[in-house]
């Protein structure tokens, strides 16, 4: 595909924008709903699935900040909360003395385990229809797509 027709490629509505934030949309509306029995503020539940897609590795507020798109602040005041409730807290950050990691404190809480739960039921109706080959694809292209974006240049 020339460069011209992949650029008018993602002019219509249709568009890689446009898909990926209605999949962020419809998923943060989905975990609200799926948790409101917790009683947890939007942006405690975006912390929360953060740290709970991301368990195996080392996260910080900031992380959080920048891949959910929400202010530093709104996540600083969202770990004060649910340090509170017990179901997160830190770890030392040996490389940056000035943040922490942020961990699950409980695996088997029942809030931790509803979002697991929910994340399979979301992922399996993201993915139905979808033959392993068409997903391994998707999955290439993302991660490349991904790697471009590093080389923008901008945090």
């Amino acid at each position: 595909m020339k460069e011209v027709d992949k650029m008018s490629f993602y002019k219509e509505e249709s568009n890689i924008f446009y898909i990926y934030f209605q999949i962020i949309k419809k998923y943060k509306k989905y975990m609200e709903k799926s948790l409101e029995e917790f009683e947890l503020t939007p942006a405690e539940i975006d912390v929360l699935t953060f740290l709970v897609n991301n368990m195996d590795k080392d996260i910080t507020a900031r992380e959080i900040s920048m891949h959910r798109g929400i202010s530093k602040g709104l996540v600083s005041r969202a770990v004060n909360l649910l340090k509170d409730k017990k179901l997160i807290g830190t770890k030392e950050n040996f490389e940056d003395g000035r943040s922490v990691y942020l961990k699950i404190i409980d695996e088997e809480s029942k809030v931790v385990k509803k979002v697991k739960e929910m994340n399979e039921i979301f992922i399996e109706q993201l993915i139905k229809d979808i033959d392993i080959e068409d997903l391994n694809l998707f999955l290439k292209i993302n991660n490349r797509m991904l790697n471009n974006i590093k080389d923008i240049g901008i945090e």
